[in-house]
């Protein structure tokens, strides 16, 4: 189905129609230019964050950690979409991982989601493994009355690595097909794909150093006037929002930027990705305007913000903002 050598545009378009054919409600696809990520997908209460790379290897550690910590907070799943890495193509049905976010071509994607393929395979040193079920082996070989020897013997392994086997070690594929041969049953145990999530520890209040030297003075300003009322800030690096402000009870994808074209453009992408993601976003610009929204997501001018005493203002404020059109 996809031509091995397509662009990554058009690699982009296909995921979009095959998560669209799945029931998935996606975000547009004008974010790309101004997104570290591609593609914002929801189902019912599945949120699925996409990255588009025609070669899997050109993602970053730093970027899959930034992956990483929006699964954690949006609690969304994390997925690579490609078509080959640095040895070659990619197998379909087959996980690659990188930095430990699944890697995967469009047409594995598609079976998976749309033909109901388990994925039970992936690809590491020296191959392809299968994530077994060594609940269900060891129980089975015991019912059986199989001896580690005969079991051994059988699937041409050492009696230790049957007993690692059944410890929760994964096997080679062309192993795992024996050992399925010489049970006659299933004994793989398929990846929860788009379901899950990864888990960061709840961050300080204050900005790590490193990420207080990629912000400007005016949004330092602002990350400060929304820590003294209450929020813990989680930067990232590459979304057309600049942070998360999270109190205890909400999460605001948060937007800091001067007036101008780009916030205009911001505007439009935070207001597809809020609806997808079902958290509020705000705006926070520099200059007094008349203008309460922008595309629909609510605006706040340095000089409101200041004015502000606690989250519950801010959020009262965003709802006003909302239906202001």
């Amino acid at each position: 189905m996809f031509d091995s050598h397509m662009d990554r545009a058009t690699l982009l378009q296909e995921t979009r129609n095959i998560l669209s054919q799945a029931g998935f409600y996606v975000s547009d696809l004008y974010a790309l230019h101004l997104s570290g990520f591609d593609l914002v997908a929801r189902r019912d209460d599945t949120l699925l964050i996409v990255k588009i790379l025609t070669n899997v290897d050109a993602l970053s550690e730093e970027f899959a950690e930034e992956l990483k910590t929006l699964s954690s907070v949006l609690k969304a799943g994390v997925i690579l979409i490609g078509n080959h890495d640095g040895e070659g193509i990619l197998e379909d049905n087959v996980i690659y991982y990188r930095f430990g976010i699944p890697a995967l071509t469009n047409d594995t994607l598609q079976n998976h989601l749309l033909e109901g393929m388990p994925l039970t395979a992936y690809a590491g040193p020296g191959g392809l493994y299968i994530n077994i079920d060594e609940k269900k082996l060891r129980r089975i070989r015991q019912e059986r009355n199989i001896s580690l020897g005969s079991f051994a013997r059988h699937v041409k392994v050492s009696r230790r690595t049957v007993q690692m086997y059944e410890d929760g070690m994964n096997a080679r594929l062309d192993i795992a097909y024996r050992i399925e041969e010489l049970l006659q049953t299933s004994i793989t145990q398929p990846f929860e794909l788009i379901h899950r999530h990864y888990h960061r520890e709840t961050p300080t209040p204050s900005l790590p150093t490193t990420a207080v030297d990629k912000f400007r003075e005016f949004e330092l300003e602002i990350f400060k006037m929304l820590q003294e009322i209450g929020y813990k800030i989680i930067p990232v690096g590459k979304c057309p929002f600049d942070a998360f402000s999270k109190d205890r009870q909400h999460i605001l994808l948060t937007c800091i930027q001067e007036y101008n074209q780009r916030l205009l453009q911001r505007a439009e992408i935070m207001s597809s990705l809020a609806r997808i993601i079902e958290r509020n976003a705000v705006l926070i610009t520099d200059k007094e305007t008349t203008k309460h929204n922008l595309s629909g997501t609510p605006l706040i001018t340095r000089h409101e913000f200041k004015k502000i005493n606690d989250p519950d203002d801010v959020l009262k404020l965003i709802r006003e903002r909302q239906l202001d059109h």
